[in-house]
Parts: structure tokens; sequence; C-alpha cells
């Protein structure tokens, strides 16, 4: 842990400890299972790896994938299952290859990719066709929240994408990711579900990392 936290500014350290604590503090207020804060505490800390460009945020991003994936089968949102096991999950593993091929070794960050206008023509299309397919998908299956469950993936898709390709626009999908997130879980926890609120927590701390993402790299990538 000691060399995965070398180099952080007091920005960084302050929001990781905001977020360790604010999970920590809501999973015992409202008895939630320790699956729920652990999966936050590593959406948190993998996102915040991944705002200053750090490999092992993609090893991290995997153990999220896996626990994210548990979550969501206990609380039926099944379109989301089916994406992380079947699609992000093997995402993070070619990014785990591409981000050591294309490392920068005076920094130990990864190397900022352009991503061409071709890429970007067939992304957007295939982005489309992937709305309607898992739209109709979650309909079959009878998921949860079909619409926002719909654009939750999708954009979670284009922002794990984009990551593995090494792109800065990774984070402005992935702050539309949580925002979209932010609804998506907090339904429920309005509808009186309130041990799910640690794992709300998570998007809005997500929130503010992945602006301070597109700020470092912009301006220090």
């Amino acid at each position: 842990m000691k060399k995965l936290l070398k180099g952080w500014n007091a920005f960084e350290m302050g929001l990781l400890s905001v977020g360790i604590l604010s999970v920590f503090v809501s999973a015992i207020v409202f008895k939630s299972e320790i699956w729920t804060a652990i999966t936050s505490l590593g959406g948190i800390l993998g996102a915040l790896l991944q705002a200053k460009g750090k490999i092992s945020s993609q090893f991290v991003g995997i153990v999220e994938v896996i626990l994210y994936s548990i979550l969501s089968y206990q609380n039926h949102y099944y379109g989301e299952i089916i994406i992380y096991v079947f699609v992000v999950f093997p995402m993070y593993l070619y990014g785990v290859i591409s981000w050591m091929t294309h490392k920068n070794h005076e920094t130990d960050t990864v190397e900022v990719n352009q991503i061409s206008k071709k890429e970007w023509f067939i992304l957007s299309f295939a982005s489309i066709v992937g709305f309607v397919t898992l739209y109709y998908m979650l309909e079959y299956f009878s998921a949860s929240q079909l619409i926002i469950s719909s654009l939750s993936m999708v954009t979670s898709l284009i922002a794990t994408y984009l990551i593995t390709r090494r792109s800065k626009y990774s984070f402005l999908f992935y702050m539309g990711n949580d925002i979209i997130l932010i609804l998506l879980w907090g339904i429920p926890i309005l509808q009186g579900d309130f041990s799910l609120i640690p794992i709300l927590i998570e998007p809005f701390i997500l929130l503010i990392n992945d602006s301070y993402g597109w700020k470092n790299w912009n301006e220090n990538m």
C-alpha cells in the first residue's frame, strides 16, 4: 500500500481519505454489507489511480469489476452483470497490456494516446447500436430502471474503452457515467433501501476525481 500511494499530493490523499471515511461511516450507520463498502472503496481507489495515470489502476479495476458484478446481481441489475463480466472485464485485461507497454518510465505513468476521427466515428456508431441492444436485452430480463441502466452501461463501456486506449476523453464519459450512477443507485435508496448509501457515495467522490483526472491528463501528461 505504501508503494501504491507513493507520490500522491495533498488533494489526492485528501480525496481518498474523505472517500474511505464517508464509505465506512455510512456503512456502519446504515448497516450495509461489507461487500458494499469494499466495492465502493475499490472503485474510488481505482479511479484515483487512473486520474494519476498509474498502471496499477488497471489491476485494481479488475478486482472492482468482480465486486461490482456481485453487488449488481444482488440488486437485480442483470444487464450490469452481463456487461461487466463479458465486456468490461476483458477490456481491463487489455488495458493492463496496453498501459504496461506504453509506460513513461521517467514519471511512472501511462503515455497519453490520441484517438483518430475514424475511431471516434466507429465508437459513436457502436454506442448507438449498443444502447438499443442493451435496452431490449434488459427488457427481456425484466431488469430494474431500463433507460437509466442502459445509459449507465453505454457510458461506462465508452469510458472504459477510452481509458484502455489511454485517451484523456475517457474522463468526460466517466463524469457522465458518475451522474447516471447517482440516479441508478439513488432510486432504490429513495425507495427505502438505505443500506446502499455507501455505493451511492462512490459516484459523488468519482465525479470530483474524474474532473481532476481530466485536468491532470491535460496539464501534466
